[in-house]
């Protein structure tokens, strides 16, 4: 298989998988909350919402079909690596500037009412008890010590690399330091990151919605729960995948093996089909926060507490000091999105753009030392 096959078939795996995962967002959010904008749970049920969901949805496929088109197009014309990233930025600039269309249409739909309820909804935060914490700061420990090593790895064998190859087909010449530490780099980077938001989704807190024939503290427990789960198996898989996928590539630039194996395909495989079908399962039971597992009243609606806008940005950022949590539920999308307004949460942000950043000017020098 070559090295454009490859490239080109993570493309089409990364479209399929985001789009998939685009297309079933809006159908397990809960009711009242329209593309992140809350306009009342019996707005959900008028013509106008289920136009805008049509809309969504049709524009999600011109999407995923402009960002094949671009990148298998420039791929074709003998540019696979460029096609790839290109198609890539399509498909993530296309879904942002297509929801950010839905959002403003969203609560330009909200009535009156829905603003009258948003400016006196609150439902008070529980803590309780964490859940699944042991098994994410397991997960956690293994991704920091396991892409350490193969970043370690990587940087060693470099120096010792006289000759590589250039492709994945094509016999020895000369293999950038950046290729080299591409993939471990990004290991180091996006593992542990997967496990720290395992273990703090773990420690969220919960809202109390649904009165008194609700069980929202349960629902909530059982959908965190679920989503720990979720978080520390993914990351346990995305270190597995990439360290594995770092080695080869090593290899490859000693000249020990001229492909990247079946294994480590198989293995990307494993990592795709595991996220999209507990997120399908996710979907089919719990629904976002658990919200299908929630019985609400005309009095409390499900999405009481969630009803304010003020705090959040394009339904997006939710941005409130006052708010001591550091996650809180997201609007629009899965799980639980960082509060931005808390001193903690924007340490974790900038401490990992530090670390992006950081990798990515040592991967710079190292090419630009040495010559490649």
């Amino acid at each position: 298989m070559s090295e454009a096959t490859v490239i080109n078939l993570f493309l089409v795996g990364r479209v399929l998988l985001v789009g998939g995962i685009l297309l079933i967002l809006p159908r397990f959010m809960r009711k009242g909350l329209l593309f992140g904008a809350y306009v009342g749970e019996a707005m959900a049920d008028e013509d106008a919402a289920q136009d805008l969901l049509g809309n969504w949805n049709r524009g999600c496929l011109l999407v995923m079909a402009s960002a094949l088109l671009v990148g298998l197009g420039i791929s074709v014309a003998g540019h696979p690596v460029t096609g790839n990233l290109t198609g890539t930025g399509v498909l993530l600039l296309g879904a942002l500037v297509l929801y950010l269309r839905v959002y403003s249409r969203a609560r330009a739909l909200a009535p009156p009412v829905a603003a009258q309820q948003a400016a006196k909804a609150s439902a008070p935060l529980v803590g309780g008890e964490p859940t699944r914490t042991s098994f994410a700061k397991v997960a956690l420990g293994f991704c920091i010590l396991a892409s350490l090593a193969a970043y370690a790895y990587a940087v060693v064998s470099y120096k010792g690399m006289t000759g590589s190859v250039s492709s994945l087909d094509s016999p020895r010449s000369d293999m950038p330091f950046f290729t080299i530490i591409f993939v471990p780099s990004l290991n180091l980077m996006l593992s542990p990151i997967l496990a720290l938001m395992a273990l703090l989704t773990a420690n969220a807190k919960r809202s109390v919605r649904g009165g008194s024939g609700g069980g929202s503290v349960e629902a909530q427990n059982a959908f965190r729960a679920t989503m720990t789960n979720l978080l520390s198996w993914a990351a346990l898989l995305v270190c597995a995948f990439l360290t594995l996928l770092s080695v080869q590539v090593v290899r490859i630039g000693v000249s020990d093996v001229r492909s990247l194996g079946a294994v480590t395909l198989l293995l990307a495989g494993v990592v795709i089909l595991f996220l999209f079908g507990n997120l399908i399962r996710i979907v089919k039971r719990y629904g976002q926060g658990g919200a299908l597992l929630e019985r609400g009243t005309v009095e409390a609606p499900l999405t009481n507490g969630l009803a304010d806008n003020t705090h959040w940005v394009w339904g997006l950022f939710y941005v409130d000091r006052d708010d001591p949590s550091i996650m809180v539920e997201k609007r629009f999308g899965i799980g639980y999105a960082l509060n931005w307004g808390n001193r903690t949460a924007v340490l974790i942000v900038a401490a990992f753009v530090v670390l992006c950043l950081s990798l990515t000017t040592v991967a710079l020098l190292g090419t630009l030392i040495g010559g490649g």
